[in-house]
């Protein structure tokens, strides 16, 4: 991989649809472009290398380059292009594509194409390109060669009805990627002559469409409304997976300390709120059914994206007699607990800071609130919770488990961490008890394969240092990011558990009993991390108890380029971690 800001080259492609996609891009805001070599995306690979306000980073493997992208994308919240090929380069970008349509990353995914009327005529690298990933992104466009479309245009500005088409195009895709719920779109372009001339590059006003945003607060009226609606109910706020947002979490920190409020925040919610708010898992194991049952919401507000605990979701779900409230960072149909009742379709932002106000100023008018001491219940039980788990830390064998309490509680604030699904996101839910800087997972649709490749755009984007904590099934998918992060600068720094592949297995209640469980399920690769890191440079040290834990994590936070792997007996850490998850009295 390389990566460059700027480029000596003069010289601009041939190919005047490019040009105009991208100035048009560029002067909407575009900033970043994530490019895979070829032959018939080489008008575009021209063009971006000629304009030097693009950050362009090289990534040959389209699947790589994707979730790369999709890492940079989380951490900015800005649109970032992805460039490659005609053929199955496309679909190498399918996974990452997808779990940025559902953690609403705005990816502006560009694909060369060969002319239609040489699609299914054996022609080489041709399949059916348009409309591919239709089902993952909000909207898809085509746009045929440059030849086509001459006839003029009744606006002057422009020379024909193709340069007004492409104009259009190339603002819509970036006000569908960016405006409302934002997500990825994808723009197919075909090419008859890829490699055609170059002309000189030449700096030109182009067509731009201003988009004004609603940041509309909500309406007195409607804020009234709806604080005296929640004044007699005990609130549950149940915050997933989110970007960091400075507004947000005051808004909501605000709207914590009514007290008929409670919120379960989840590790990759990216909010810092006082008082053990990050014990989800911790509480529906900690506290037993009886009390759990008396301590039923009686209206759920949920912000952010899917939950990550299982066992949330199910005591939500039981809550049959609550009502659930969505707001606009959700879509008006998402109804995971069964029973939405109201979708808000104000921010979350906007509607915390209001409510929160107006139900003050219902309280200073004497109104009654029924719900008073739902929020000290709720924190009696974290606290208990939360002292109790360090008395059993302190007596737990060596084990997952114990390897990253230790790990999590050591983690510097400055750092961003990145999660691989499975064991670690889950151990994280149980462990964590106050955030780094922001911590991620792509919990979209919750897939293995991205995982380092995704951390590897954490970091690129990210100033300071970001910490992967990831299992080895999900660290063999593409260890050479190692490699990728020597070339592109950023400072990452890698956990890997080796705990004999899948150890998750070894713990669910599905498939911890079969006897296939080994080799079909958790299929130990029997990957050496330590040959891996040393391949590629990287310094390595291995963690096989407390004490060089305590050293390999001390040097981890000293030396860049490092990875640390934690080895532990499988067996003996799935049976920590089911005691550790009973229920007290079961």
């Amino acid at each position: 991989m390389t990566e460059t800001g700027s480029d000596t080259l003069t010289a601009d492609t041939g190919n005047a649809n490019c040009r105009e996609l991208l100035d048009v891009m560029t002067a909407r805001g575009l900033d970043t472009v994530i490019l895979s070599p070829g032959s018939r995306n080489a008008p575009l690979l021209i063009g971006v290398s000629a304009r030097d306000e693009l950050r362009k980073i090289i990534i040959p493997d389209e699947r790589t380059a994707a979730f790369a992208a999709l890492g940079i994308g989380l951490v900015t919240r800005r649109p970032i292009a992805l460039i490659c090929t005609s053929g199955t380069a496309l679909y190498n970008y399918a996974p990452a594509v997808a779990e940025a349509y559902y953690q609403n990353i705005p990816l502006i995914v560009i694909t060369a194409d060969r002319p239609s009327q040489w699609i299914d005529q054996d022609d080489s690298q041709t399949l059916r390109q348009p409309g591919a990933l239709d089902k993952i992104v909000k909207r898809s466009y085509d746009i045929p060669p440059e030849t086509g479309m001459i006839s003029p245009c009744a606006n002057p500005e422009y020379r024909s009805e193709r340069e007004w088409f492409v104009n259009r195009i190339a603002n819509e895709a970036y006000t569908t990627a960016t405006s409302g719920m934002p997500g990825p779109v994808h723009v197919n372009m075909q090419f008859g002559t890829p490699l055609d001339e170059t002309v000189a590059l030449r700096r030109r006003h182009v067509r731009t469409v201003e988009v004004i945003p609603n940041d509309a607060p909500l309406p007195p009226h409607l804020c009234r409304e709806l604080a005296l609606r929640l004044t007699d109910k005990k609130v549950m706020v149940t915050a997933g997976f989110m970007g960091a947002d400075n507004e947000l979490n005051k808004a909501l920190s605000e709207f914590s300390r009514l007290p008929n409020v409670t919120v379960i925040c989840e590790t990759i919610s990216n909010l810092h709120l006082d008082g053990h708010a990050f014990m989800a898992d911790s509480l529906f194991t900690g506290i037993e059914k009886e009390q759990l049952d008396s301590l039923r919401p009686d209206v759920v507000i949920s912000v952010g994206g899917a939950l990550v605990s299982r066992m949330l979701k199910e005591y939500l779900r039981g809550c049959t007699a609550a009502e659930h409230w969505t707001l606009s960072d959700t879509d008006v149909s998402t109804d995971c607990f069964q029973h939405l009742s109201l979708h808000v379709d104000y921010s979350p932002q906007r509607f915390f800071k209001g409510i929160a106000s107006m139900t003050r100023q219902l309280i200073r008018k004497g109104h009654c609130m029924p719900g008073v001491g739902y929020r000290d219940a709720w924190q009696i039980e974290r606290e208990r919770i939360f002292q109790n788990n360090l008395r059993r830390l302190s007596v737990t064998p060596w084990s997952e488990l114990s390897a990253l309490a230790r790990v999590f509680a050591s983690v510097p604030e400055n750092y961003n961490v990145f999660l691989s699904n499975g064991t670690c996101v889950r151990y994280a839910q149980l462990l964590t008890d106050k955030p780094p800087h922001a911590s991620y997972c792509n919990r979209g649709v919750s897939g293995i394969d991205g995982t380092n490749a995704t951390a590897l755009g954490v970091s690129m984007a990210y100033g300071g240092t970001t910490l992967l904590v990831t299992g080895d099934m999900s660290f063999a998918y593409c260890p050479e990011v190692m490699h990728l992060q020597k070339l592109a600068g950023g400072d990452l720094r890698i956990v890997v558990v080796s705990n004999g592949g899948g150890g998750i297995f070894r713990f669910i209640k599905t498939t911890r009993q079969l006897e296939t469980r080994e080799k079909y399920f958790c299929c130990d690769q029997r990957l050496p991390v330590g040959d891996v890191a040393r391949v590629y440079g990287w310094n390595y040290r291995n963690a096989h108890d407390m004490e060089s834990l305590a050293a390999g994590l001390e040097y981890l936070y000293e030396t860049p380029s490092t990875l640390l792997e934690i080895t532990a007996d499988p067996d003996t850490s799935a049976e920590t971690l089911i005691r550790w998850m009973e229920r007290p009295g079961s």
